[in-house]
């Protein structure tokens, strides 16, 4: 769970800082020049035009061909004032947030290890670790579809980019990271009941 911790600070903090970085640049530029814009890398998922197809052919040594399809690929694509400053924006929150969710969660994961090991399950400190966490993968969960909607809606969507055989995908919602989210507030509110029981058993005897 540590490595995943991580994985997702990596990636939310990767996209805040650029996006941040992007934003800063646009708003220090000469505005008597036409400013020219940056490549920003965006990942692209492809559907076949024809369900279940394969529109591409891969020519082997031999004279062989093997039908093949892409399902991702990433595209440099031109940048204006919008996105750098919706980017900006959104890293400028984001970046510092991200930082100190994933940080303070990090300690909660290695604090509640520390008390199961030492047999100290049913305590409140672990609840409160427990959602910690949660609302960390929320945050992160927020801020991965916010920047992959920006990519989407300003950069995607009405540009002339296509693929023969191809299809774009249009923006999907990314549940994983919020399915983690929900599995650690159950946990949450199981180990709060458990600590209610053991308070109420501590009572009566």
């Amino acid at each position: 769970m540590s490595i995943l911790i991580l994985l997702l600070s990596m990636v939310v903090l990767g996209d805040g800082f650029q996006g941040f970085k992007d934003g800063w640049n646009s708003a220090g530029r000469d505005l008597d020049k036409k400013p020219e814009g940056k490549i920003h890398r965006v990942e692209v998922a492809l559907n076949p035009a024809v369900a279940y197809s394969l529109p591409d052919t891969l020519q082997l040594a031999d004279n062989r061909k093997i039908p093949y399809q892409i399902g991702n690929i990433a595209l440099g694509m031109k940048t204006d004032k919008v996105y750098e400053l919706f980017s900006g924006i959104i890293g400028f929150v984001s970046a510092p947030v991200s930082l100190f969710l994933i940080v303070w969660a990090g300690l909660s994961f290695f604090r509640f290890i520390r008390d199961v090991q030492r047999q100290q399950i049913f305590i409140r400190p672990n609840v409160k670790r427990l959602r910690v966490i949660c609302w960390m993968l929320l945050f992160v969960g927020i801020m991965r579809n916010m920047f992959t909607g920006v990519d989407y809606f300003l950069l995607l969507k009405d540009s002339s980019v296509s693929f023969p055989g191809y299809q774009i995908a249009g923006f999907e919602f990314e549940y994983s990271t919020f399915f983690l989210a929900l599995l650690f507030g159950l946990f949450a509110e199981i180990f709060a009941l458990g600590v209610k029981l053991k308070e109420e058993q501590d009572l009566t005897v």
